[in-house]
């Protein structure tokens, strides 16, 4: 990967982003984009899109999701422990034993999910997960009136599992779900800029994902588009214990997914197809979740129904502290959307032909 494409991608997965608290990693994202991106401009919520030849024809969106999943601040007992409410989908089961950071208006505060030595666990009864009420953060204070001085009610937090790479293509991180999409998308209109785009191109860090898809919806009103493609990460099952009968096989390391049915237009779908075909990148193929959505799914039923597509990178241990995929997944989703973008004629749009 790119020297200055890596930097960025680590400082964009090392800030602190939950849904609803963006804004560091908007602030990186933006100042990137600044670089090549005829306009950069945010909203009221946060919202960040790059503009690339705005008066182009036709207009097309590219979204990734900027939130990442985490922790807020719920209740503070008189010992000044600190009770959590969830943030999108943590894994109550995975968080005890783990550091965090909790994002206080005066700074940051560190602290420990409690995690009961196993010495002094009952083992005469059934183990079980704990539930997240039942969980708790130590910041070492000596009661409530400490803890209150460094942290409120509502303060967000988040792990530590910073970017790492584990060798020349793999890494880990916290919150490649999704900084990895919004990463791509940006990287496609980097790469964009470089040739003969006679689309306008409109790359949206968009908020509030795993909350409800909430920002690429405010993105569309925004900006119109007629078409649009959403990067985000998609389950890799080559890991032990997943059945792939009923998961579906991806491989990280195996390229980007492009998924079939219910949101992705056929239309865009095949071009992307032929596209990867003719540019030798390989990618590999997925039908769509029958037990979630990413933005794509708040997309492509706006404005009486938008062409829509979805492009994933493989990523195994999604919503865990230490997501892993691999680099050249990453760069060749960006390389096949940049593909994308060029190819496109003057005016173009797409349609179901019947």
């Amino acid at each position: 990967m790119r020297k200055e494409s890596l930097e960025f991608l680590r400082k964009l997965l090392n800030a602190p982003s939950p849904s609803g608290y963006e804004a560091p990693g908007q602030k990186i994202w933006c100042e990137y984009a600044r670089a090549f991106a005829h306009e950069v401009k945010t909203d009221a919520y946060g919202n960040a899109v790059a503009v690339l030849n705005p008066g182009g024809d036709p207009k097309i969106m590219l979204d990734g999701h900027a939130d990442e999943i985490g922790l807020m601040v719920r209740y503070i007992d008189e010992k000044g422990f600190i009770y959590l409410q969830r943030i999108g989908g943590v894994d109550p089961a995975l968080i005890r034993g783990k550091r965090v950071n909790i994002h206080a208006a005066g700074g940051t505060v560190r602290g420990v999910i409690g995690a009961p030595a196993i010495h002094l666990q009952d083992r005469d009864k059934e183990p079980k997960a704990p539930k997240l009420h039942e969980s708790y953060i130590d910041i070492g204070v000596k009661d409530a009136a400490a803890a209150r001085k460094l942290v409120a009610i509502g303060d967000p937090a988040t792990f530590v599992d910073d970017f790492e790479l584990l060798n020349d293509h793999v890494a880990v991180a916290r919150a490649f779900d999704n900084r990895a999409g919004t990463f791509a998308v940006l990287e496609a209109l980097r790469l964009a800029s470089e040739g003969k785009c006679k689309a306008a191109v409109y790359a949206a860090s968009s908020v509030q994902e795993e909350v409800g898809l909430m920002g690429a919806q405010m993105n569309v009103y925004n900006i119109q588009p007629q078409a649009a493609i959403v990067v985000d990460v998609t389950h890799a099952t080559d890991t032990p214990g997943i059945d792939v009968k009923q998961h579906g096989e991806v491989k990280m390391g195996g390229g980007p997914v492009l998924c079939v049915g219910r949101e992705n237009h056929p239309a865009i779908h095949q071009r992307l197809r032929a596209l990867a075909k003719q540019k030798r990148i390989r990618v590999q193929i997925e039908s769509f979740s029958v037990t979630g959505g990413t933005d794509a799914l708040a997309i492509y039923t706006k404005h009486g129904g938008i062409p829509t597509a979805l492009v994933s990178v493989p990523n195994r241990y999604m919503h865990t502290t230490v997501e892993m995929l691999d680099l050249r997944d990453l760069e060749a989703a960006a390389n096949l959307l940049a593909a994308f973008l060029l190819q496109l004629k003057a005016g173009e749009r797409f349609a179901v032909k019947v």
